[in-house]
Protein backbone atom coordinates (compact mmCIF):
# COMPACT_ATOMS: atom_id res chain seq x y z
CA UNK A 1 0.00 0.00 0.00
CA UNK A 2 2.88 2.36 0.79
CA UNK A 3 4.27 1.77 -2.69
CA UNK A 4 0.97 2.77 -4.30
CA UNK A 5 0.72 5.93 -2.19
CA UNK A 6 4.34 6.83 -2.98
CA UNK A 7 3.75 6.32 -6.71
CA UNK A 8 0.58 8.46 -6.51
CA UNK A 9 2.45 11.27 -4.74
CA UNK A 10 5.25 11.18 -7.34
CA UNK A 11 2.81 11.39 -10.28
CA UNK A 12 2.34 14.77 -11.92
CA UNK A 13 -0.85 16.76 -11.41
CA UNK A 14 -1.89 16.18 -15.02
CA UNK A 15 -1.61 12.40 -14.60
CA UNK A 16 -3.61 12.56 -11.37
CA UNK A 17 -6.36 14.55 -13.08
CA UNK A 18 -6.50 12.11 -15.98
CA UNK A 19 -6.65 9.14 -13.60
CA UNK A 20 -9.44 10.83 -11.65
CA UNK A 21 -11.43 11.52 -14.80
CA UNK A 22 -10.96 7.94 -15.98
CA UNK A 23 -12.04 6.50 -12.62
CA UNK A 24 -15.05 8.82 -12.55
CA UNK A 25 -16.11 7.71 -16.00
CA UNK A 26 -15.65 4.04 -15.20
CA UNK A 27 -17.67 4.30 -11.97
CA UNK A 28 -20.26 6.75 -13.31
CA UNK A 29 -21.40 4.76 -16.32
CA UNK A 30 -22.61 1.59 -14.57
CA UNK A 31 -23.68 3.34 -11.33
CA UNK A 32 -25.19 6.75 -12.26
CA UNK A 33 -27.52 6.96 -9.24
CA UNK A 34 -24.97 6.16 -6.53
CA UNK A 35 -24.83 9.36 -4.45
CA UNK A 36 -21.41 8.66 -2.91
CA UNK A 37 -19.77 8.67 -6.31
CA UNK A 38 -21.59 11.89 -7.20
CA UNK A 39 -20.12 13.52 -4.10
CA UNK A 40 -16.63 12.47 -5.16
CA UNK A 41 -17.26 13.92 -8.62
CA UNK A 42 -18.43 17.21 -7.12
CA UNK A 43 -15.33 17.36 -4.92
CA UNK A 44 -13.09 16.61 -7.90
CA UNK A 45 -14.65 19.32 -10.08
CA UNK A 46 -14.51 21.77 -7.17
CA UNK A 47 -10.83 21.01 -6.71
CA UNK A 48 -10.15 21.64 -10.40
CA UNK A 49 -12.00 24.95 -10.20
CA UNK A 50 -9.94 25.92 -7.16
CA UNK A 51 -6.59 25.11 -8.79
CA UNK A 52 -7.23 26.57 -12.26
CA UNK A 53 -7.06 30.31 -11.37
CA UNK A 54 -3.81 29.79 -9.46
CA UNK A 55 -2.25 27.97 -12.40
CA UNK A 56 -3.38 30.65 -14.87
CA UNK A 57 -2.00 33.38 -12.61
CA UNK A 58 1.35 31.58 -12.35
CA UNK A 59 1.52 31.17 -16.14
CA UNK A 60 0.73 34.84 -16.77
CA UNK A 61 3.23 35.96 -14.11
CA UNK A 62 5.92 33.75 -15.64
CA UNK A 63 5.22 35.10 -19.12
CA UNK A 64 5.42 38.67 -17.83
CA UNK A 65 8.72 38.01 -16.06
CA UNK A 66 10.25 36.49 -19.23
CA UNK A 67 9.33 39.49 -21.40
CA UNK A 68 12.24 41.58 -22.65
CA UNK A 69 12.14 45.23 -23.63
CA UNK A 70 11.44 45.82 -27.32
CA UNK A 71 9.86 42.41 -27.82
CA UNK A 72 6.31 42.30 -29.23
CA UNK A 73 3.71 40.66 -27.02
CA UNK A 74 -0.01 40.44 -26.34
CA UNK A 75 0.39 40.69 -22.58
CA UNK A 76 -2.00 43.62 -22.21
CA UNK A 77 -4.82 41.48 -23.57
CA UNK A 78 -3.83 38.48 -21.43
CA UNK A 79 -3.63 40.48 -18.22
CA UNK A 80 -6.91 42.27 -18.99
CA UNK A 81 -8.70 38.96 -19.59
CA UNK A 82 -7.25 37.46 -16.41
CA UNK A 83 -8.42 40.42 -14.33
CA UNK A 84 -11.82 40.41 -16.04
CA UNK A 85 -12.42 36.71 -15.42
Amino acid sequence: MKRIIHAWNKASLVKRILIGMLCGGILGLPLPNLSGIGLLGDLFVGGLKAVAPILVFALVANALSQHQKGQDSNMKTDVFLYILL
